[in-house]
């Protein structure tokens, strides 16, 4: 009777311990695959708004549809040149594409085709797989205006650093990111630089979603070949090989045969030379163009001004026009409004500047709702002009809330306080890096192993503390104290990467 009772007790708990377990792991896929639904819902929104914009997109053909009945079997046919492996939540975001309405699925398929040619030509020209083209659709649906939480943009999805270090303009008034022609040349160029990087396709693309630093450091955490790094990747890493091997499967099972070249349709535009500055509504007012056309046409140009005074700019008008805006160039200068050239930027109202005695006194106790204020270390050759538009900031801004009166008087090496959006906060942190920021958020940080070597100090040696200059290294540093090994400065700094010491940082030397 006992042992009857504890084998039913067992069965039970086993029971309720599996469903448990089978819950949460179906609400976890849901969620993420809820998550994959809103954006690529948001995205191709936005896509059909665009669309509306411009015909040159819509091409004149027919839709061919072919159903997946196995996902695994399917994507062995496919025979991606990444990711062979089916990853767990593909079929889930695969769904997302077959519960769209027919006017998305039809967006997003015309939309990919009218720019697949070019995508695979400078793949190729890199040397690059064409099947790299599905990577774009998989992250933004192909709707060139996408702006994630990451504060990544263009329907590459590409990050500040990834446009400025690929030849792209990124300021206030300017994002090259926008544009899919600048922003392929960028994104193909990145995964390039990832391949000569890490030699591996797998790892090139995972760098290009996540980070070239997040791909080294699970390389360095991973205790065998780098087959098994995928145990220290972030969970954003498998979402995307899940996004990008559904996207692959949707658009090579759904196609758009057009019967018009789409290369020809993209020739249908006239270009011209901006050497003043100019806003959109001064050429609408005075030749009759759509302001929501010179947006589409020329999506680079954040706030619809055009900085020409700073240097020539090239601007997108539809085809026949450049004549007609020839003729008119000295009326539509003379269409002016000063407030068209002050960019929209969220004023924030402050409470009464307290008495401050000190100057960069920082205002003490200040609280902005909906926003985070973190810490930024200046580095040598900063000003206030670029760290704002860094942060999306007003110089004011800062102004008040470091009691600066003098702008130039800034030093290397202080902080300055930073009130950020909550939401974005993680991004001004990495944008900035690690060491130079601090937030005045609580997080919970991981616990770290306590440095249990001693650290060893020369006899007679001197305690020198020295600040870190621009151009210097723990080589070149070392060279300036008798006795002193670039060695020795990262063991008296406890520093495991020579790379990470910055200008403006106080290093303790024990010079003889």
């Amino acid at each position: 009777m006992t042992n009857r009772f504890y084998k039913r007790s067992f069965s039970f708990f086993f029971v309720v311990i599996a469903v448990t377990v089978s819950v949460a792991v179906y609400a976890q896929s849901d969620s993420a695959q809820n998550g994959f639904q809103n954006k690529i819902k948001y995205n191709l929104n936005e896509l059909q708004q665009l669309l509306q914009l411009n015909d040159t997109v819509v091409l004149n053909g027919t839709f061919q549809y072919n159903k997946v009945e196995n996902i695994d079997i399917e994507l062995q046919k496919l025979n991606l040149p990444v990711f062979k492996e089916t990853a767990p939540k593909t079929e889930l975001y695969y769904q997302t594409f077959n519960w769209l309405n027919l006017a998305d699925k039809q967006n997003l398929i015309r939309t990919f085709t009218f720019y697949e040619e070019e995508f695979e030509k400078r793949l190729k020209e890199a040397g690059l797989p064409a099947d790299f083209k599905y990577l774009a659709p998989a992250l933004s649906a192909m709707n060139r205006e996408a702006v994630s939480k990451e504060r990544k943009a263009g329907v590459w999805q590409l990050t500040h650093f990834q446009a400025f270090f690929n030849g792209l303009n990124v300021t206030k008034l300017i994002d090259d990111r926008f544009p899919v022609s600048l922003a392929t040349t960028a994104a193909v160029a990145q995964l390039k630089k990832n391949f000569e990087l890490f030699n591996n396709l797998n790892l090139a693309v995972a760098a290009f979603w996540i980070g070239d630093v997040n791909v080294r450091n699970a390389l360095q955490l991973a205790t065998e070949n780098s087959e098994n790094i995928t145990r220290y990747l972030p969970e954003n890493y498998f979402e995307n090989v899940a996004a990008f091997q559904a996207t692959a499967l949707f658009l090579s099972n759904n196609k758009f045969i057009a019967t018009n070249n789409p290369a020809i349709a993209k020739l249908e535009i006239d270009t011209v030379t901006i050497r003043r500055q100019m806003h959109f509504q001064q050429i609408s007012q005075a030749i009759q163009i759509p302001v929501g056309k010179l947006q589409f046409l020329n999506p680079q140009y954040r706030f619809s001004i055009i900085p020409g005074d700073e240097k020539p700019m090239q601007l997108i008008l539809p085809a026949g026009t450049k004549k007609l805006f020839t003729q008119m160039l000295d009326s539509i200068y003379n269409c002016y409004d000063s407030t068209l050239f002050v960019p929209v930027t969220q004023k924030i109202e402050y409470p009464p500047s307290p008495n401050r005695q000190y100057l960069h006194e920082p205002v003490k106790d200040l609280v902005i709702e909906g926003k985070t204020k973190i810490k930024y270390r200046i580095k040598s050759g900063d000003v206030l002009g670029i760290i704002a538009e860094d942060f999306d900031v007003r110089v004011a801004d800062l102004k008040y809330w470091n009691n600066i009166y003098n702008e130039r008087k800034i030093r290397a090496g202080n902080y300055l306080d930073i009130f950020v959006d909550t939401d974005k906060a993680d991004y001004y942190l990495k944008l900035a890096g690690n060491s130079n920021i601090k937030s005045s958020r609580k997080t919970k940080q991981p616990q770290k192993q306590l440095n249990t070597h001693k650290i060893i100090i020369p006899q007679n040696a001197k305690r020198v503390e020295h600040i870190v200059k621009s151009g210097e290294s723990p080589y070149t540093i070392a060279k300036k104290y008798k006795g002193v090994t670039p060695d020795n400065i990262l063991e008296w700094n406890n520093i495991d990467n020579a790379r990470k010491i910055q200008i403006g940082q106080k290093l303790i030397i024990y010079a003889r």
